[in-house]
C-alpha cells in the first residue's frame, strides 16, 4: 500500500493523531519550561519602612520569538509599589522578546510589617510563543522577611509607678529611612487598670491611644508626652506596647513596635471605700447606698491641704436624698468635696494618721426603662484624694494623690402579671359555660401569665402554681410563648412554665413573653355561696443573669370573684344551685 493511500485510512488517522499530540506536547513542554527562565531577585531582608529594589528577568532560551509578554505582580498587605502606592496589582509589560535573548524589568517597593515576619511577593509572567495562539505561563514567589524597622520608637517612663499615682510617659519617635510616610499614627495599648488624663499633642478623636502624626519626612523626629495613673494591686506588672505606623484605605501597617514595662506599688497615700459594706454592691431601686470613705497618710511628711472629691456617675442615682455632712456638692458634675476648710485632718494629715469621711444617697424609686440604652446598668462612685502641694521632704514629681472606685449594678425589675377572663375574644381561645358559676356546672376561663423584665435579663425562668380539685387544664394555650411549651402533671396537678432566658425590657421596650392557658371548672355543692379559686398561688423564680441576684416572687390564688375580664360582675364569680 502506498504511504499517501495508508494514511487516508483508519490507521493513518490514528497515526497523524498522536504524532500531533507528540509534537504539541513537545512544543508545549519546550517552550513552557525548558525555553524560557523566569527569575525574581532582591533583597531576602528589609526593615520596616524601607524602600527595595527589585528585578524581574525573563531569559528566552528558544529560537523563537515570546510575544505579548507580561508581568503580573501581586503585593501582600503592608507592601507597595513606590510609584503607585495605591496598586494591589502591578502590570509590567515587556512585549516582545527575541529568540536567545533577555528582558528585564525593576521595581521599587516599600516594605512594612511586624518584625520577624514574612512577606511572600507572587509574580506570574504570561506570554506567547510567535506562532501559538496559546498563552503559558510561569510564577516566581519572592520571600521577604523583616528584620527590623527604619523607625526609632520608645516609651521612656518610671519603672515603678505609685498605684492611682499620676505618673509621665514619653513616647519618642524618629524617621531614620530616606523615605517619606504619610498618614502615619503612634497607638497605644494600655494595660487593664491604665486611666488617661491627658498628652501634649492631644490625642486624636478617635479614642484615648490614639495620637496622628501625619506626614513624615526622612529624619524628622518627635515625642508625644503623656500623663496617667495605674490602678492594680502591689507587685503587679504592666505592660505597654507601643505601635506606629501608617494607615491606607483605613487599615493600620504597622512600621516600628516597642514595649514598656512598669511595676505597680503601693501608694502611701491610701484612699478606700465601701458601698453598704461592699467595694462593688448590686442594689435595687429605692435602695439607700451608705459610703464609708478611709484614707491615710503613709508619707515620711506631713500633707496639707488635701481635697477628698466623689464623682457620682449614672442617672438613678436620687441627689434629693443626698446626706453629706461637711462635704460641699458641686450640682454641674455631680461632685461631692471635702477640704481642709471643714475636716481638719485634710488640712494638716500627720505621717501615719487616718481619717475617715461618709455619706448617703438613695436610687430613685421610679426609674422607668424607656432605651435599650439602659441594658445592664453599672454605677460608679469615683473618689479622689489629693494634695495641692509637695512637702520639701519629699523626692516626689508630682502631686500626692490616690483613687478609688466603686461599681453600683442595678438588679433587674423582674415580674408577673396574672390575668383571668372569660370572655377573651383576643387570645382566640373559646371560653364556654355559664355566668353566675353554678354547683356541677362546668366553666371555662383563660389564665394570662405576662412576664415584665427592665435593665437585665433574666435566666432559669420558672413560674408554677397548682391547680385546684375542681379545675382542670383543657390543654388551650395561646400567646407569645415560643418554644417553651408549659407543662402540667396529673398526678401532682402543678401547672409549670419554663424559659432560658427573659431578655432585658420585655414587656417594657419589647413584646412580653406570655403565655395563655385555659382552665375548666366545676364547682361542687360544697361551694355554693362561696368564691373559689381558679389557681392557686404563683411561684416566680429567676436569676439575675447581670448581678446575679436570685428573684423568687409569690402571688396569690386567682379568685373567682376578682377577675380581670371587667364585663363580669363580682357576684357572678359566686356559685350558686
Amino acid at each position: 500500500m502506498e504511504i499517501k493511500a495508508f494514511f487516508k485510512t483508519f490507521w493513518g488517522g490514528v497515526v497523524i493523531t498522536i504524532l500531533i499530540l507528540i509534537i504539541g506536547y513537545l512544543t508545549w513542554g519546550f517552550f513552557n519550561r525548558g525555553g524560557v527562565d523566569f527569575v525574581f531577585s532582591g533583597t531576602d531582608e528589609a526593615k520596616s519602612g524601607e524602600v527595595k529594589e527589585f528585578s524581574l528577568t525573563v531569559e528566552n532560551k528558544s529560537r523563537v520569538k515570546l510575544e505579548e509578554a507580561e508581568i503580573k505582580i501581586k503585593l501582600p498587605e503592608g507592601v507597595f509599589a513606590v510609584d503607585n502606592p495605591k496598586e494591589k496589582v502591578l502590570t509590567l509589560k515587556l512585549e516582545e522578546i527575541d529568540s536567545l535573548s533577555m528582558g528585564k524589568k525593576e521595581v521599587s517597593l516599600l516594605i512594612t510589617g511586624e518584625s520577624k515576619t514574612l512577606k511572600k511577593i507572587e509574580a506570574v509572567l504570561a506570554y506567547r510563543s510567535k506562532g501559538i495562539s496559546s498563552v503559558f505561563e510561569k510564577k516566581a514567589v519572592k520571600s521577604v522577611l523583616i528584620s527590623g524597622s527604619s523607625f526609632r520608637l520608645e516609651a521612656v517612663t518610671l519603672s515603678q509607678v505609685f498605684a492611682e499615682q499620676v505618673f509621665p510617659l514619653e513616647i519618642n519617635w524618629e524617621n531614620l529611612s530616606g523615605y517619606t510616610f504619610d498618614n502615619v499614627e503612634v497607638r497605644v495599648e494600655w494595660p487593664t487598670g491604665f486611666i488617661f488624663q491627658e498628652s501634649v499633642p492631644e490625642i486624636s478623636a478617635t479614642g484615648d491611644n490614639r495620637w496622628t502624626l501625619g506626614e513624615l519626612y526622612p529624619a524628622s523626629q518627635g515625642k508625644v508626652l503623656v500623663k496617667g495613673f495605674m490602678t492594680g494591686q502591689a507587685g503587679e506588672t504592666k505592660r505597654i506596647i507601643l505601635n506606629l505606623g501608617m494607615v491606607k484605605d483605613g487599615v493600620f501597617l504597622p512600621l516600628s513596635k516597642a514595649e514598656s514595662f512598669l511595676t505597680v506599688i503601693k501608694n502611701p497615700l491610701a484612699i478606700s471605700s465601701l458601698v453598704n459594706s461592699q467595694i462593688n454592691y448590686n442594689a435595687d431601686l429605692g435602695e439607700t447606698l451608705e459610703v464609708v470613705i478611709d484614707y491615710q497618710n503613709n508619707y515620711s511628711a506631713t500633707l496639707r491641704n488635701l481635697d477628698v472629691e466623689v464623682v457620682l456617675k449614672g442617672e438613678a442615682f436620687d441627689l434629693s436624698t443626698l446626706k453629706a455632712p461637711k462635704a460641699t456638692f458641686l450640682s454641674k458634675t455631680n461632685t461631692l468635696v471635702w477640704s481642709g476648710a471643714k475636716v481638719a485632718p485634710l488640712y494638716s494629715l500627720n505621717p501615719g494618721e487616718k481619717g475617715t469621711l461618709e455619706f448617703s444617697i438613695k436610687l430613685k424609686e421610679d426609674w422607668p426603662m424607656t432605651s435599650a440604652v439602659q441594658k445592664n446598668v453599672i454605677l460608679e462612685i469615683q473618689t479622689l484624694i489629693k494634695s495641692s502641694n509637695v512637702p520639701e521632704q519629699l523626692e516626689v514629681s508630682e502631686l500626692p494623690r490616690a483613687a478609688t472606685l466603686n461599681t453600683i449594678k442595678i438588679n433587674s425589675g423582674g415580674n408577673l402579671v396574672i390575668e383571668s377572663y372569660f370572655r377573651d375574644a383576643p387570645s382566640q381561645i373559646a371560653n364556654t359555660g355559664s355566668l353566675p358559676l353554678r354547683a356541677n356546672n362546668a366553666t371555662d376561663f383563660t389564665i394570662h401569665w405576662k412576664v415584665l423584665n427592665s435593665f437585665n435579663s433574666l435566666r432559669d425562668v420558672k413560674i408554677r402554681t397548682t391547680l385546684p380539685l375542681w379545675v382542670e387544664f383543657t390543654s388551650q394555650i395561646s400567646g407569645n410563648y415560643g418554644s417553651n411549651r408549659p407543662t402540667y402533671d396529673p398526678l401532682t396537678r402543678e401547672f409549670s412554665w419554663q424559659i432560658d432566658i427573659i431578655p432585658a425590657g420585655s414587656g417594657i421596650i419589647t413584646k412580653a413573653q406570655e403565655l395563655i392557658f385555659q382552665i375548666k371548672v366545676t364547682p361542687s355543692t360544697a361551694h355554693i355561696n362561696q368564691a373559689i379559686d381558679l389557681i392557686e398561688r404563683t411561684t416566680f423564680t429567676a436569676t439575675d443573669a447581670f448581678t446575679g441576684k436570685n428573684i423568687n416572687l409569690n402571688y396569690p390564688a386567682v379568685k373567682s370573684i376578682e377577675l380581670t375580664d371587667k364585663t363580669v360582675l363580682p357576684n357572678e364569680g359566686i356559685v350558686g344551685l
